[in-house]
């Protein structure tokens, strides 16, 4: 594994690409504390610093415990991305149609990213400094969007820190759906295992 600090702070989404362990704390409309999550994340550029894969597991799914032969430099060219992607073909993820698993490729240019605008789940970011990153998901659920908004900051390498709130169709006492109301929120807390990602995680979208 990669002893050492890899990323570049001047190339936008750079300080993300590696693999992360964390927890999500999802809180009430009115702040009352209501579950907790665990999840692995692994971050990778499939094309060196034009498309970035964001691969997130459902609690332990992506947990891995391997010899350092069994990582690879997120940031070692197309060859040993692409021989990965090779050799996982045969068990392709889908990509997000829900907020639970999160598997997205995204277009990066520049400071912008997004992600496939045509699926019921897509994701827009933006980077504001070289620590701190916005994004919007917005998912479509039985004719109405709920939008999740979350400000990222990695005040360390190896400590990104995610807020934000689920905003979108909220059904009142009296019945009614209004649209725009803020509902759960959602803090997260990822702490960086290795600036190398596992080769497993290295997989292509099903879209």
């Amino acid at each position: 594994m990669t002893p050492h600090s890899a990323f570049d702070y001047a190339r936008p989404y750079d300080i993300m690409v590696g693999y992360w362990v964390g927890t999500a704390n999802i809180f009430g409309p009115k702040g009352s504390y209501v579950m907790s999550t665990k999840s692995y994340v692994s971050i990778y550029w499939k094309k060196c610093h034009t498309v970035l894969s964001f691969r997130e597991s459902a609690e332990d799914d992506y947990e891995f415990q391997g010899c350092p032969e069994d990582y690879v430099d997120p940031r070692g060219g197309d060859k040993r991305i692409a021989a990965a992607l090779g050799k996982n073909k045969k068990k392709p993820l889908v990509a997000s149609d829900a907020l639970r698993v999160l598997t997205y490729d995204f277009d990066v240019n520049g400071p912008y990213c997004e992600s496939d605008q045509t699926r019921s789940v897509s994701v827009t970011g933006r980077q504001t400094r070289p620590d701190a990153y916005q994004f919007h998901v917005k998912m479509k659920k039985n004719g109405h969007y709920h939008h999740v908004y979350n400000s990222h900051h990695l005040p360390t390498p190896d400590d990104w820190h995610i807020i934000g709130p689920i905003v979108g169709p909220i059904k009142g006492k009296d019945g009614n759906v209004v649209d725009g109301g803020v509902g759960l929120a959602v803090v997260q807390n990822f702490k960086r295992i290795s600036y190398c990602v596992p080769a497993a995680s290295v997989c292509e979208l099903v879209r």
